[in-house]
């Protein structure tokens, strides 16, 4: 998992070693205001889909 908005991803050679563009694009977390505490934590959705054609990319 990766978090939407970090500079350094395009330095990750985990993040980029994903060669599809869009898969690449499913292992970032995105931020979300309704899961943030204020004051107290950021919230992110990150989903893992198992199968099917929007498959998160995992190593096997």
């Amino acid at each position: 998992m990766h978090f939407e908005g970090d500079p350094l991803l395009p330095l990750d050679p985990i993040f980029n070693s994903v060669p599809d563009q869009k898969a690449r694009q499913g292992l970032i977390a995105r931020f979300d205001t309704d899961l943030t505490e204020p004051e107290w934590a950021h919230g992110y959705r990150f989903d893992i889909v198992l199968r099917g054609r929007g498959v998160t990319p995992m190593e096997l």
